[in-house]
C-alpha cells in the first residue's frame, strides 16, 4: 500500500498529518480534497473487510494509517508464541477433507 501511496507522489499523507489550511486558494482546495480522497480510497482498498469499519471514522488519511499499522503491527511475544502453538495444534482429523482442513488455518 505505501509503494501505491509512493507512486501515485502521495506518501506525505500518511508520514504527516496535512491540515486543510484556510490560506488555500480554491483551486488549491480542490486538488487538496482529491488527495486525500484517493489517499483515503488507497488505504481502503489495501485492506481487508473487517478493518475497514474501524477506518472510517478517521477524519484524515494520517489518522487511518496509524490505525491500520497500530491494527496490523503487534509485536507482542506473548501474541507469536500464542499464534505458533494454535498452529501447532492444527491437525487433520480422519475423515476430513483437504478444504475443511485448509479452512482451519484461517479460521484460527
Amino acid at each position: 500500500m505505501e509503494a501505491v501511496l509512493v507512486d501515485n507522489g502521495l506518501k506525505e499523507f500518511i508520514d504527516q498529518d496535512i491540515p486543510k489550511l484556510p490560506s488555500l486558494d480554491a483551486k488549491d482546495l480542490v486538488e487538496w480534497k482529491k488527495c486525500v480522497a484517493r489517499v483515503r480510497r488507497i488505504i481502503l482498498e489495501g485492506v481487508r473487510d473487517h478493518i475497514v469499519s474501524s477506518l472510517h471514522g478517521k477524519e484524515t488519511p494520517y489518522d487511518m494509517w496509524k490505525e491500520s499499522i497500530d491494527t496490523f503491527h503487534n509485536n507482542s511475544d506473548h501474541m507469536k508464541l500464542a499464534l505458533k502453538d494454535k498452529l501447532r495444534n492444527i491437525k487433520m482429523e480422519v475423515g476430513n477433507s483437504i478444504p475443511n482442513y485448509l479452512t482451519k488455518f484461517t479460521h484460527f
